[in-house]
């Protein structure tokens, strides 16, 4: 106690917010923890059950969004005022690719957003991942895509096939992986949660222990390092260390909640 009663007030405030910090982020990946959904461009949907049906709700961009999915695997999304499908899913035999040597573990599906043919292909299940294969053989793509930053007013979207597409439309892989049951998720990374507790450790340890650690350091390269004193230079270094260590780890919480 004396310790901490002989700092200076920048070291308490320092000691206060890194403290302040590791129980915040602590209680809030907690939470973020007990809350799984399913994951959908970024965004946390929460499901619900109503009525026999499944509803993924939340918001996305700052917009409602929904999947509904019936009893009978029909799936529509609603984002904002606008609505996806209905999608619906046949299953076909001859839909599997026989040149796969994976074909005994696949179950062949149609499927159709209204009346459109949107995939027609194999799917099966590899350790909790739904992989999609057309007649081919060959994988189709899991839902990827990538963003072409043109501007604020030509940003493309395209699919795995370069094909541009409404970002906010569902892909073929997100719908069947609805239908068949998606994992769910959560928020919240554990690794980038303990890079931030570390640092806030590192940084109350250096705060109240400043001249030891200093001595300690010394002492593997001077003589009587106990009685060496740290320069202004020394300091300034703490204290610059001091402002910037809980900023990065600031950045490492709010980085693993994205």
């Amino acid at each position: 106690m004396k310790r901490i009663q002989s700092l200076h007030r920048f070291q308490k405030a320092v000691l206060a917010l890194t403290a302040a910090m590791m129980l915040l982020f602590t209680a809030v990946y907690l939470m973020a923890a007990s809350r799984k959904g399913f994951l959908y461009q970024n965004a946390l949907l929460i499901p619900q059950q109503a009525d026999g049906r499944t509803f993924y709700i939340g918001k996305i961009q700052g917009e409602p969004a929904c999947f509904a999915v019936e009893a009978d695997k029909t799936v529509t999304f609603q984002y904002g005022d606008r609505t996806y499908g209905p999608y619906t899913v046949r299953e076909n035999p001859a839909a599997i690719p026989q040149n796969s040597e994976m074909r005994t573990q696949m179950t062949g599906v149609e499927l159709y957003c209204g009346e459109k043919l949107l995939f027609y292909g194999g799917i099966t299940d590899l350790s909790g991942r739904l992989l999609l294969y057309h007649t081919d053989g060959s994988l189709a793509d899991a839902g990827i895509s990538v963003t072409v930053n043109g501007g604020a007013e030509n940003m493309i979207t395209m699919d795995g096939s370069g094909n541009g597409i409404d970002p906010m439309e569902p892909s073929a892989y997100t719908i069947l992986d609805l239908m068949t049951g998606p994992e769910l998720t959560h928020k919240g990374a554990w690794p980038l949660w303990a890079g931030g507790i570390l640092i806030c450790a590192a940084t109350m340890v250096s705060v109240l222990f400043a001249d030891e650690l200093f001595r300690f350091n010394l002492a593997f390269r001077i003589r009587d390092a106990d009685r060496a004193e740290p320069s202004e230079w020394e300091i300034a270094g703490r204290y610059i260390s001091w402002a910037v260590l809980p900023v990065v780890a600031l950045a490492l919480f709010i980085g693993g909640l994205q």
